[in-house]
């Protein structure tokens, strides 16, 4: 396998929750779309506008294709808050207590690439829970930056032969699509 010329910032994410998840994802296999994406996708228009609403975005631009940075991939939809792009991600789970790091991470992916893609700083990108309709700003750091490069790196790895390790973890493993 040769490494693309950019990475998907939904493998980022991936590589982040499992390493060895990326893999097979990269291998060409892939879990199938479960009714819960499926069911994602139809609620996303009404959420996202309804997210710009409230945030006071001056424009909306829906299933962004993005490509830049070395990151290429579909946004949800990306905000023009004060004349700077701002990308959202819809989740479809409920908000939790922390934002979980690979969920920063692959918003980071998609930061880096809305600033390519648009000649324009990206401060911040949100993430919105649909199921509790509530939406985290997560700031483009640059300890969030370094993540995503360097888990970038890990990824062009897979592609060049390396094979990642799975983590064990008592609670992802044992209902893991990947795992059988």
């Amino acid at each position: 396998m040769t490494a693309p010329p950019c990475i998907n910032p939904s493998l980022i994410r991936q590589y982040l929750y499992c390493p060895a998840a990326a893999y097979y994802v990269i291998a060409g296999l892939a879990e199938p779309p479960t009714e819960r994406m499926k069911k994602g996708k139809e609620t996303q228009k009404e959420a996202v506008e309804a997210v710009a609403k409230a945030l006071g975005a001056e424009a909306v631009e829906h299933s962004v294709q993005l490509r830049g940075a070395g990151f290429c991939g579909v946004i949800d939809a990306v905000l023009i808050i004060d004349g700077r792009p701002a990308p959202l991600e819809v989740k479809t789970t409920t908000k939790p207590r922390r934002v979980p790091t690979p969920h920063k991470a692959q918003l980071g992916a998609y930061m880096l690439a809305a600033q390519a893609h648009y000649g324009k700083a990206v401060q911040r990108g949100y993430i919105y829970y649909a199921e509790t309709g509530e939406t985290a700003e997560i700031p483009l750091t640059q300890d969030l930056k370094t993540l995503v490069l360097y888990t970038a790196d890990k990824i062009r790895q897979i592609y060049t032969g390396h094979t990642p390790q799975p983590r064990p973890h008592p609670n992802k493993c044992p209902g893991c699509w990947y795992r059988k």
